[in-house]
């Protein structure tokens, strides 16, 4: 870290470097479901869970979720303990955490780390961080205010020189879903949300733009509900036309608000939850979110492809063998696949939840699991639509709705079905 900063005693410094001296970090999926029994979760809206169990595969979590009516969380054990800390050449030892307050620039943070899209970059920080040994490695944690995180979720998620109204859109999601989900998705960390797709993207504040921080001071405090309870307002990239459900991606109990269906002007009832289907509407042009934007792509469709020797040593951890084939086994509406088999030479497998396809089968991950496989020579294509989950919010529809005229709360509107702006 460089920047100007204070730390614990007063320690003025301009340059720190923090390094853990532990080791041991054991990472898991625990189940929970709803009990009003349970411990509560939740920083701003509270939910009372009981654990079912922890799990190594984020497939058997996925299922496990599924039959108990729940969810799964990641579950981290081992971080803290003892890091050593070198402030302008002065070096101790020390139980973590450090406390910093200042302004820094941080070398190379992960964005999109395991996505098709990762890379490093130099981000700033500023306010309070505290700084944890996290197995062999250290994560920071800063406290900010909520209009300038949401700003800068709205930069980092989406294209800052966006339309206007599709800025305020993301702006508006992002501030609902902080409220909903924080302290809820790490239930045992030291923090209530990630910087990385599995909460919101949150890059730095290098990234917030005059324009994004405009956007979320004229939609302060708005927020979506349903019933007078802020929702989970989700959002991927691209749905590719058809939106996705909770329980397809997730094994949750599915929301009112974010039913599936097309993202375009009128539902003419497609639906591409069988191969046939997905077929009929892979030609289909006309959605919101099938538009170029500067500086984003455009994976309303895409195609990778594997020779069958690429693949079978891709997935050699099945233990299947040569692969002979890809089959999808349960899709949804969308077409994104939450259960397939490979079936190989020795034995079959089969992968479950949305997630777990898209790493498995991905280089180093799928834009989606809406896809179909096509064999072609002695190789497979996979054919695909979309970008993300395609729960909630498409955001390239969102930047497709204002291109063609429609204001933020259309977009929402369109979006999370029956909800409302509420403002707190």
């Amino acid at each position: 870290m460089e920047g100007d900063t204070v730390l614990e005693g007063g320690i003025k410094a301009r340059r720190i470097e923090v390094r853990s001296l532990s080791s041991g970090l054991k990472e898991m999926y625990a189940v929970f479901r709803p009990s009003p029994l349970g411990k509560p979760f939740g920083r701003f809206h509270e939910e009372r869970w009981e654990m079912v169990g922890l799990y190594p595969d984020v497939g058997e979590a996925y299922r496990v979720a599924r039959e108990v009516g729940g969810t799964y969380r990641v579950w981290v054990e081992g971080w803290g303990g003892r890091i050593e800390v070198v402030a302008d050449g002065r070096r101790w030892v020390m139980d973590s955490p450090l406390h910093v307050k200042g302004r820094v620039w941080v070398e190379d943070m992960w964005v999109g780390k395991g996505f098709h899209w990762q890379r490093r970059e130099r981000a700033l920080y500023e306010g309070k961080i505290t700084v944890y040994g996290w197995g062999k490695g250290v994560r920071a944690v800063v406290e900010l205010p909520m209009e300038i995180y949401v700003g800068a979720v709205a930069s980092s998620e989406m294209h800052p020189d966006a339309p206007f109204e599709a800025l305020k859109a993301q702006v508006v999601a992002a501030r609902t879903n902080l409220v909903r989900t924080a302290g809820k998705h790490h239930p045992n960390e030291p923090y209530d949300v990630c910087a990385e797709d599995h909460c919101q993207v949150f890059r730095g504040l290098h990234v917030l733009k005059d324009r994004v921080l405009k956007a979320a001071e004229e939609t302060a405090g708005e927020i979506i509900t349903y019933d007078g309870e802020p929702i989970e307002a989700r959002y991927s990239k691209s749905c590719g036309g058809i939106t996705e459900t909770f329980s397809v991606v997730w094994g949750e109990e599915d929301r009112p608000y974010s039913p599936s269906f097309r993202d375009w002007e009128r539902d003419e009832g497609y639906d591409a939850s069988t191969d046939e289907g997905f077929l009929k509407f892979y030609p289909v042009e006309d959605s919101f979110c099938n538009v170029d934007f500067p500086g984003i792509e455009n994976l309303y469709r895409w195609e990778v492809s594997y020779s069958r020797e690429e693949l079978t040593e891709k997935l050699k951890h099945l233990g299947v063998g040569k692969v002979l084939h890809i089959v999808p086994l349960k899709r949804g509406r969308s077409g994104r696949i939450y259960e397939l088999s490979v079936i190989g030479l020795e034995c079959e497998r089969k992968i479950r939840g949305e997630y777990a396809i898209r790493e498995t089968l991905g280089n180093p991950f799928l834009p989606s699991s809406a896809f179909v496989v096509e064999k072609v020579g002695d190789g497979f294509v996979l054919k695909g639509m979309g970008w993300g989950h395609g729960v909630g919010m498409c955001q390239i529809g969102a930047i497709g709705m204002a291109m063609r005229g429609y204001d933020y709360r259309d977009i929402l509107k369109h979006y999370y079905r029956g909800a409302t702006l509420t403002r707190v």
